[in-house]
């Protein structure tokens, strides 16, 4: 599994269901066991809305209470906000860059029914299918709870709640897990 070609996505959303508009997007590929590149983009949110997204009144409050440079990223204000089909579009290009077919990139979210599925549903509502399959879905949250010395050895760098720099953060979690779990297995053949 080190060798196989990850992505961690985190998505920062106006909601908390599968339907979720999108405002950014932040995602890392990770290639044997090694951070191999990024990608991000600010997602306008109303064309987000415009192609089925949904806002709570839930989120918008906790948005609310989170840091100027957080809410900088999503709220409009900076250069650079496409639409959504554009950033998915871009997003799939960038996932073909890796070393793997769409059947054998894995895609990891932190939790199992957030990130990917969100994404998912956003590649459907502008009429494509996501590059990869879904049973390539994996959940970084359960894989820290096996190896939960991976989440305690990476710090935090950047703006919490800024999709790239979570995203960032939970590959280096990933990279040290798969490392656990490759000398576990190791250990386990001798």
């Amino acid at each position: 599994m080190i060798n196989a070609t990850h992505y961690v996505v985190d998505l920062e959303t106006m909601g908390k269901g599968p339907k979720a508009a999108i405002v950014s997007i932040g995602c890392v590929r990770v290639e044997h066991g090694q951070i191999a590149g990024s990608y991000y983009e600010r997602v306008e949110l109303d064309y987000s809305m415009a192609i089925g997204g949904e806002v709570d009144a839930s989120t918008v409050q906790w948005w609310l209470q989170q840091s100027a440079e957080a809410r900088a990223e999503i709220d409009g204000s900076q250069p650079g906000t496409i639409y959504l089909a554009t950033a998915l579009h871009s997003l799939a290009q960038f996932m073909g860059e890796g070393q793997a077919s769409p059947d054998h990139i894995l895609v990891w979210g932190n939790g199992s029914s957030f990130d990917n599925v969100i994404l998912r549903g956003a590649f459907e509502r502008c009429w494509n299918s996501a590059p990869w399959k879904f049973w390539n879905d994996r959940d970084l949250r359960t894989l820290l709870a096996i190896f939960p010395e991976a989440k305690k050895a990476v710090e935090f760098e950047g703006i919490k709640h800024h999709a790239l720099h979570d995203a960032l953060h939970e590959a280096h979690q990933l990279c040290h897990a798969l490392a656990l779990m490759k000398a576990a297995q190791a250990g386990g053949a001798a």
